[in-house]
């Protein structure tokens, strides 16, 4: 079971880590379009990810 559970938890953050790197690529050509309101948009969902990946973390560990 426990090989099940580090399995999804390892896919899980790959999928994280595709979507950070995929938001990223959109906000650095926010920025170079000059939307700044996508880019600032972007930096949120940034924000408020780190704090609930955080949150998670301390419920989990």
């Amino acid at each position: 079971m426990a090989v099940d559970h580090d399995a999804r938890r390892r896919r899980i953050g790959w999928a994280l880590v595709v979507l950070a790197l995929l938001l990223f690529v959109v906000q650095m050509t926010a920025l170079a379009l000059g939307s700044l309101e996508v880019a600032g948009l972007i930096f949120l969902v940034y924000v408020a990810g780190w704090f609930a990946l955080r949150s998670y973390q301390r419920r989990h560990t």
